[in-house]
């Protein structure tokens, strides 16, 4: 049977799918489509075979050989940070509030998340790091909150904070700014969300009328992800305004939500559509960060290995805590020596493998990444047999969601 060739922009899309997830693949597809757009050319007309039948030794089978070579399919984990940037801010917008007047606070980042990829199991996961979490600053003497860690264009303290803190190795960084953000939730035609009230923040200017799935577009989906302690939402029963307490949690648990709903979005909108290439072609090169390793080859093999990954099975974790005042700052003291989180670091470490059907007790898979199971066929070579690598553990840890977050409805999309 002929192995389907996906077009290249399919790749572009599938990019935009395993971040914003944007933004980790976005930038691979967006240096690739850069070297074919910015090519200055002579073009010409012409015929396109319409009136000529191909001679029958000329009518090529395609071979599955041709595709993409396969690639690095080890797990890799991408830092994604979220930075501010006023270029894109109009004043005048009802939304912008959603940018706030930062100037004073220096450059810090509301959004830190490593986000775990395994080409091999087609599994992804996100681990965010609240932005008020303290601990431990690399190459100092101090602790602070990790986001003091942070600097767009020179991640390694933070990339070294991570890792000094949580034992999390970081293989790439990306950093995506608000306009960048903006034109990804456009260039897929907007982001929905299912909602259960009428909801608002009066601080960034969010407001969704009644109980709806709700179609952001890019000023108004960052004034939802934004949202933290003016969110609120109407509860007809007790005729009042309620807020979300959680503050910076539940912006988290909304911030995951709207990942997986931008990469499931991206992925009905069209494989093949070249006007969504460009768009996220356009912001990427203008507005996101990334580190040199992270090659467009590199991009589009990750997207080939990624591209029947099912969004909705994409697991969401916080950094475990207890709030604590630390002279006169209210922190959060990260508590990472329980089971649960154990099996979190673990996974995000590389020691621990993604629980997946294939690699169940009741099916294992032949060749799963990670699986307890090796078969026989694995290890057979001409003649010999190899010694294996020893197989890593399984973990399902359990999901903690905090605040008020979307219900789980799959018909909103």
């Amino acid at each position: 049977m002929t192995k389907y060739q996906r077009p290249k922009s399919h790749y572009a899309v599938l990019i935009f799918n395993v971040a914003i997830a944007a933004s980790l693949f976005v930038v691979g597809a967006g240096l690739f489509y850069a070297g074919q757009r910015l090519d200055s050319r002579q073009v010409v007309s012409l015929n396109r075979g319409d009136n000529v039948t191909v001679n029958e030794d000329a009518n090529i089978t395609p071979s599955d050989q041709w595709n993409l070579s396969e690639g690095d399919l080890n797990a890799k984990n991408f830092l994604l940070t979220g930075s501010d940037n006023g270029n894109c801010v109009d004043p005048n917008s009802p939304y912008a509030g959603a940018f706030g007047d930062r100037t004073s606070f220096g450059e810090r980042s509301d959004t830190i998340m490593v986000i775990r990829v395994s080409p091999k199991d087609n599994q992804a996961a996100f681990l965010s790091f609240p932005r008020d979490l303290w601990v431990k600053i690399a190459g100092s003497t101090r602790s602070n909150r990790i986001n003091t860690a942070f600097e767009r264009n020179n991640p390694n303290t933070l990339v070294d904070t991570i890792y000094q803190n949580f034992g999390i190795p970081i293989d790439h960084y990306v950093n995506v700014d608000f306009c960048a953000f903006k034109e990804i939730v456009d260039a897929v035609g907007g982001v929905s969300v299912p909602f259960l009230h009428e909801t608002r923040d009066k601080k960034t200017g969010l407001y969704v009328p009644g109980p709806s799935c709700f179609a952001f577009t890019g000023d108004h989906a960052l004034a939802y992800v934004r949202s933290r302690s003016g969110y609120s939402y109407f509860d007809t029963a007790k005729n009042e305004w309620v807020f979300d307490g959680t503050a910076d949690l539940g912006r988290i648990s909304r911030q995951q939500d709207f990942i997986r709903r931008a990469m499931q979005r991206a992925l009905d909108k069209g494989s093949s559509s070249p006007r969504v290439a460009n768009q996220l072609l356009n912001a990427a090169l203008e507005n996101v960060i990334t580190d040199d390793q992270l090659t467009p080859t590199t991009m589009l093999q990750l997207a080939q290995a990624m591209r029947n990954l099912d969004t909705s099975g994409i697991a969401s974790y916080t950094i475990a805590f207890t709030g604590q005042m630390i002279g006169d700052q209210s922190v959060l003291v990260p508590r990472i020596q329980n089971d649960n989180m154990r099996a979190i670091l673990a996974l995000f470490q590389g020691k621990a493998g993604f629980a997946t059907p294939a690699n169940t007790p009741e099916a294992p898979a032949e060749g799963a990444s990670g699986s307890l199971f090796v078969s026989i066929a694995m290890i057979k070579t001409i003649g010999a047999i190899a010694t294996p690598p020893p197989p890593l553990p399984i973990v399902s840890p359990e999901q903690d969601t905090y605040g008020v977050a979307p219900p789980n409805d799959p018909t909103c999309r």
